[in-house]
């Protein structure tokens, strides 16, 4: 939903040369998306029904500028396969307006009814607007 999400609102502020990755850090390589996933972000304008899932490498995070985590154990593996680079490792829920210390992670939705993914997109829409505004300052 991150990367469906991210790519539209760039493309939309001007900004589509931005090349956009997302990567698991323990998903299975070719996945579709959930059924879930899919009518959510078709609600929203975004269609993700091409998308295949893929594991984060050493490439992706020694080549990224900016690298967006969702929890704080993505963070660990990514420090585990690329020590050292803390300083491009962002929560993405630390853009939102409405993060705590309690709330700073987004929740994977995998396995939850229709209504979590909606309430989860939420927070992934929140959160990219104040990446976007953290992008242009």
């Amino acid at each position: 939903m991150a990367e469906g999400y991210l790519v539209k609102r760039l493309a939309e502020e001007g900004m589509d040369g931005a090349i956009v990755i997302s990567s698991g850090t323990g998903t299975i390589s070719g996945m579709k998306p959930t059924a879930e996933t899919i009518r959510v972000m078709k609600e929203h304008g975004v269609d993700v029904s091409s998308y295949m899932s893929s594991s984060i490498s050493k490439a992706h995070i020694t080549n990224a500028d900016v690298i967006l985590i969702m929890e704080k154990k993505h963070r660990d593996v990514i420090l585990e396969m690329v020590p050292g680079g803390e300083e491009k490792i962002y929560f993405l829920r630390g853009f939102s307006k409405n993060v705590t210390r309690e709330n700073d992670y987004i929740r994977d939705p995998i396995g939850r009814p229709l209504e979590f993914y909606r309430e989860v997109f939420e927070i992934i829409k929140n959160s990219t607007e104040g990446f976007l505004k953290w992008l242009n300052e």
